[in-house]
Formats: structure tokens, sequence, C-alpha cells
């Protein structure tokens, strides 16, 4: 039987599928880089015996708000140090990211919140409108959170001048970017950053530290600074924790760099602290459009990695879902099929994308949905169901009952809930949750004038536990 549930493969970094091999490739490429050195070349020798040079300031930037960041923030705070956090708003408050709280206890101890959009996508790849709707809503969530944001940096380092001049547009008044300093890519480059930076929407940095990151490697990205006549050294960090990641940096690492910087008396500031000036009003980026019917409903029209234009793949547990774009189609020329050879657990599905208003159907207060798609498979599906709210984090709602397998093309329907009430937008697929193959076309949604939930209770089966609904 299907279950769904909330989990970091449906939500986190966009969330499924499309920017999968563009961030894979990004990250190769940075690993390479000095603060990202491969274990293969390993630094042994420990860096020269340097003074300070009163013009050195370093930066300690942390990407996406994840709550190992916590810890990051409390070695930092135990030196005496403030960094400056940029958050994935959409994001907070969902598994392995910062609560609330967390992200008020970071601000209180005097750290900087920047922003990173609210849901993390390549913001070279979606509509001017989107874009400024994940840039500005970002920093407007913050705000309406209570904090005073101008710092920005964006998804995978992805920029061009539409992106700058958005968020600009927006209100911030940096952006901080990955690469430009001197490493192990770029030997001709300098070795800090100009105070103030020459563009203050381009402010460069060495890379990004990795779980390989050693000490010796911090400290000589410090004192190549004070050996070209100072200047400003942002770090880029993500997680903080031992062997949690590739992109995880070890507390003791930091706490060992932290105390060195203390003693010789280099300065630490955050972003803002460098970059200065006032905060600047809250911008509201363009309302998404208003549609009854997916984008691309018939797949025909593909998009990045063969998955069909204004739809990604998502789905959650252990499990190999292999995707491939067929001419074996209900309608039209194109479908999209589903195999899923090795199962453990969770699911799989091509679901309409989870953005803030691109793709995604907006919901509206009240009434229900009659979801729809054509089908064939070799073993069980069921429509899963989820909602963007106010802040532009999705959640998910519900699942509808279980179709069976389907040799011929079979319509599978079902109508959800009332909409809950802090539902902004809808988006809903097709799961697999087993061995066997799936391909699906022709999605379709009605929006019901009256909202009721009986028949949702009556299509359901009797295992599905969302007794809720019926009260």
């Amino acid at each position: 039987m299907g279950g769904h549930r909330m989990h970091l493969r449906d939500i986190r970094h966009r969330w499924p599928g499309r920017l999968a091999t563009h961030r894979r490739a990004l990250v190769s490429l940075l690993l390479a880089a000095l603060l990202g050195v491969a274990a293969a070349s390993p630094v042994t020798a420990a860096p020269a015996q340097h003074s300070p040079q009163p013009g050195t300031v370093v930066t300690f930037t942390f990407d996406d708000g994840s709550v190992s960041q916590t810890t990051g923030a409390e070695v930092l705070q135990r030196h005496g140090m403030h960094g400056t956090f940029y958050i994935i708003s959409g994001a907070i408050a969902s598994p392995g990211y910062l609560g609330h709280e967390e992200l008020r206890r970071v601000a209180e101890e005097g750290h900087e919140i920047g922003g990173h959009t609210v849901t993390h996508p390549d913001l070279t790849q979606v509509s001017p409108d989107e874009m400024r709707r994940q840039i500005c809503d970002d920093r407007a969530n913050l705000n309406r959170w209570g904090y005073q944001v101008t710092s920005f940096t964006a998804p995978f380092d992805e920029v061009d001048d539409d992106v700058r001049a958005a968020v600009e547009q927006c209100g911030y008044s940096s952006a901080r970017t990955m690469g430009g300093l001197r490493a192990r890519d770029c030997p001709d480059c300098v070795a800090a950053e100009s105070m103030p930076p020459a563009d203050p929407y381009e402010i460069r940095s060495p890379g990004m530290l990795t779980r390989d990151t050693t000490v010796d490697e911090l400290k000589e990205a410090v004192t190549r600074a004070d050996d070209s006549g100072g200047g400003w050294v942002p770090l880029v960090l993500h997680q903080t924790c031992d062997m949690c990641g590739p992109l995880a940096v070890s507390p003791g690492v930091l706490d060992e760099f932290a105390a060195w910087l203390h003693d010789r008396g280099t300065a630490v500031r955050t972003v803002h602290e460098v970059i200065g000036g006032a905060v600047a009003p809250v911008h509201r980026a363009p309302p998404p459009q208003q549609r009854d019917r997916p984008v691309n409903a018939s797949l025909e029209q593909a998009g990045p990695d063969g998955v069909p234009l204004g739809w990604e793949t998502g789905g959650w547990g252990t499990n190999t879902p292999v995707w491939t774009r067929t001419r074996d189609a209900h309608d039209g020329e194109w479908a999209q099929r589903l195999d899923m050879p090795r199962f453990t657990d969770g699911d799989a599905k091509l679901m309409s994308t989870l953005d803030l208003g691109e793709y995604a159907l907006p919901a509206r207060k009240g009434q229900n949905y009659s979801l729809s798609t054509w089908y064939k498979s070799t073993a069980p599906t069921q429509l899963a169901v989820y909602y963007r709210d106010r802040v532009g984090q999705w959640r998910y709602w519900a699942a509808g009952p279980t179709f069976a397998p389907a040799q011929q093309w079979t319509e599978a329907s079902w109508t959800t809930p009332a909409v809950p009430e802090e539902a902004t937008g809808i988006s809903f697929g097709l799961a697999l949750f087993s061995r066997g193959s799936l391909t699906t076309d022709d999605y379709g949604v009605r929006v019901n004038a009256e909202a009721s939930n009986d028949s949702a209770c009556r299509d359901l089966d009797w295992w599905v536990p969302r007794r809720w609904l019926c009260l």
C-alpha cells in the first residue's frame, strides 16, 4: 500500500529533480578549488608564520540554513565572532533545517541573517517573474519574521544580469558569489576581495569549504591576503558537523581556525558590517498567474534533463527510480515513464513543479479539486497532493485511493478535500511505491465551486490515515 510524507527528497533545494545534475556538476567543479581540496592531494605543510595585516578581514558565511549551522554559530560565539547566515525561507522548520526558534537564537547572538531565495531554484532557469518572487518574497518572509536583511547569495552560484538586477531591485545591498579569489583552480586570481568591493553584487570568495578542508588551508587563505596587503576573505560554509556530508566542515576545524584568528587579532566581520548602508524597504514581486489547469498537461514540451517542462521528479525513501521520456503516449506524441527496478520503501512520482507560481497551480480558499491523469502500470499507484503555504514552503497534504495495475491506458481520478486554509498553491502526481513501472500522460484538474469532504472520504481506502478529512 502507498504511503506519502514530507521528506527532504521532496522539499529540499527546490526540491526534487531537475537541478540535480547541474548541482552535482557545480559541486564537483568547486570541490577542486583551494577550499575544497580533493583528498588525493592534501596540504600537509603548515603555513609560514605571519603577523596579522591590519587591513585583512575574514567573513564566515553559511548557506541554506541547515540545522547543523547552530553548531557553527556556537563555535563563532565562543570566540566573540559573528557570521552571515543565508537562509532558504521556504525550508525553515522543515526536516534538516533550522526551526524558527533556532533561527531567532542565531540572530539574537549577533549573527547576520541574509537571503537565499524561498525554494532554492537555479534563478537563471526560471521566468523573470518567478525569479523576482524567489528573491523578493524570501526577503519579505525574513523581514516579516523580524530580521533586517541586506545580504544575498544565489543558489548554485548561478547569476546573470537579470538576476543581479532583481537582487538590487528587491532591496539587497550585496550578493556573495562562490569563487573569484585565489584557489587551486584559479592560481592567478587575486588573494582577497577589496573593501569596499568593486562590485557589491559580485563579492568574490575562494570557494566552498568541504569535509576535506584543513585548518592549514584556511590559515593559508588568510596569510595570502596578508601578504598581498590585506583585503576581504569571505568563506563559504554549508553544514557544520563531523562526516555528515561532502559540504560539511568539522566543528573541530572551525573551532581551531577561529581560535587562531582570535589569537592573532585578525578582524572577523559579517557581510553587512563590511558593506554597510541602510536597510531598504521590502519589495513585493508580481503575483503568480491564475490558471485552472496544469502547464504542459500532455507532457509534449521537453524540459531540462528530459523531464517535461513545468514538471519535476520527486519522491522519498530508499529506491532507484529511472525516468524516461517515451513515445508510448495516451494522446499526442510523448508521455513519461518511471521504472523502479529496486525498492525498499518510499515512492517516486512526476509532479507539477513545486515553485512560487510559474508552473504550480494556485489554490483557492475553501475549494476542492478533481485531479486526474491517464496511466499504465505493472504495480498499484496512487495520487499524492502537496500544497504551498503562505511562506512558500511545500507541504504534503493528502493521498487518494489506490489504483490497480493497468496494461491499457486507464484514467486515475480523485476529488480532494477542501484545500487547507493556509494553502496558496497545489501540486500533484501519480506515485509508484513498489517495484514495477508506471507511464503517465494527460494530467487534468477541475476546480469545484462547492468544497465538500464527503466524496474524498468515500474514495479513500480504509487503511489511509486521513480520518480528520471526514470530521
